[in-house]
């Protein structure tokens, strides 16, 4: 399952740089639950998401604070448990000023349960992430290279 946990996750970053939104929240559960950084203290975020509709808003303070926001993935790798950590870069540019915008060290932790998305943990140092999922085999961070 884990493999296939790692494909899922492929498929919708894919969708979602194709901005095939359908089957991005295809992917999610319907009760997905979305816990925003805590360090992420700019303005219109919340301390939890829920549901597509949460998920929604999420992205709407998101794309509203940000144009062209997009993220770049490195790395995909499967944390075991149902659990995929992505290894990203997310680029923008500031809606108000402008300013090209470039967070370097990010993590997502996605839970999945039957092929869908029940829980995506978002980190802004990778750091932690790691530290969340516990010891990765560097074989498993290898292979998805």
């Amino acid at each position: 399952m884990s493999r296939e946990n790692v494909e899922t996750m492929r498929r919708l970053y894919a969708a979602w740089l194709a901005e095939d939104f359908e089957t991005v929240f295809q992917t999610y559960d319907p009760e997905i639950r979305l816990n925003p950084d805590p360090e992420a203290t700019w303005v219109g975020i919340d301390d939890s998401y829920v549901g597509h509709d949460g998920v929604r808003r999420y992205m709407a303070a998101v794309y509203e604070a940000f144009d062209d926001y997009r993220p770049e993935v490195e790395q995909i790798i499967d944390a075991g448990e149902g659990r995929v950590l992505t290894l990203a870069i997310e680029h923008g540019r500031g809606r108000g000023s402008g300013a090209e915008v470039e967070a370097r060290r990010t993590a997502h932790l996605w839970t999945l349960r039957d092929g869908r998305a029940v829980q995506l943990d978002l980190f802004l140092e990778r750091s932690r992430a790691l530290e969340a999922v516990g010891p990765v085999e560097v074989a498993d961070v290898a292979a998805e290279r």
